[in-house]
């Protein structure tokens, strides 16, 4: 059997009667990994042979193998707290499976589809406030697409959401400060509230068929911060800003223990990496912002701009 993450079918042979594929659908492993599916048949783009272990470590990985990346672990079944590693692992190897198809997996982002049906895609580094755009969006009505992790394909010169994460975790004090109120379904140990945005069929019929990004924004929002300024990203900043979010996950640098695998990048993924940056440049160098602010004014600024 496989399961599927972003699009990637991802098998597993070995030790498996412990319920060690069930780990990759819980409400931790899917806030991290695009579009959870179990049960899948067909050929793999992955392939993973597991063996039972206290600790987690990769001890053989073949790359493009028959068209296909094949590794050998050893690891307990994954959960949050407790054996979190191989949720991370399985995320770089879906990262770059999916980028020698051309499904590039966007980090530390968010995708929200505005009212003219086309969509916005929030990227920041940790705590500048994508989770809140979320919230508001959500509250606002608007579909939420991707909540952490974004898959991305390029098509007919335009960037296009075509997957994402579906588990919303978010600090409750958005409600209480900007007066909206989101129905959770469960809490983190920490008091975070979690959202799962699975049982969407809005967002499920968007995703099939792919939603067009009209504007890309580069986040730096909080509480304490009074009114929100925009500064236009063109040309080369573009490709550089974007090259980060877009090879993280490939590169491990979502850390996990002992340390993440350094995997080599083809030919086909450096061309398709390519082609995603130099649409990016040409398509959005006058739809690309960085945004100071606080996180309301952000997102009323955002929504109301339109373009053709």
């Amino acid at each position: 059997m496989s399961i599927g993450i972003g699009g990637v079918n991802v098998g597993f042979t070995g030790e498996l009667d412990d319920g060690f594929e069930k780990g990759f659908g819980s409400l931790f492993a899917r806030r991290y990994l695009p579009d959870v599916s179990m049960g899948l048949r067909g050929r793999s783009d992955v392939l993973i042979e597991r063996f039972r272990g206290e600790t987690f470590r990769v001890f053989s990985a073949v790359y493009d193998h028959l068209g296909r990346d094949e590794y050998k672990i050893e690891s307990a079944v994954p959960s949050a707290y407790g054996n979190e590693a191989p949720v991370f692992f399985i995320l770089q190897a879906a990262a770059r499976a999916g980028a020698k198809v051309g499904r590039i997996f966007v980090t530390d982002s968010v995708g929200v589809v505005a009212r003219n049906g086309k969509a916005v895609l929030f990227v920041g580094y940790p705590h500048t406030g994508k989770s809140t755009m979320s919230v508001l969006a959500l509250a606002s009505g608007m579909p939420v697409l991707s909540t952490e992790n974004t898959v991305v394909e390029v098509r007919d010169g335009g960037l296009y959401i075509v997957g994402g994460t579906d588990v919303l975790v978010y600090d409750p004090r958005v409600e209480g400060i900007y007066e909206v109120e989101v129905p959770y379904d469960e809490q983190t140990r920490s008091g975070y509230r979690i959202k799962d945005l699975r049982g969407d069929d809005r967002r499920r019929r968007l995703l099939e068929g792919g939603v067009e990004i009209d504007m890309i924004v580069l986040l730096h929002a909080a509480f304490n911060c009074m009114e929100a300024s925009f500064s236009l990203i063109t040309g080369r900043k573009v490709r550089k800003t974007l090259w980060y979010f877009s090879t993280a996950l490939m590169k491990g640098l979502d850390y996990y223990e002992p340390m993440p695998l350094h995997v080599p990048m083809s030919e086909g993924i450096s061309k398709n990496l390519r082609l995603f940056l130099e649409t990016a440049s040409e398509s959005y160098s006058g739809r690309m912002f960085e945004a100071f602010g606080n996180h309301r004014a952000v997102f009323e600024r955002v929504f109301e701009m339109e373009f053709p």
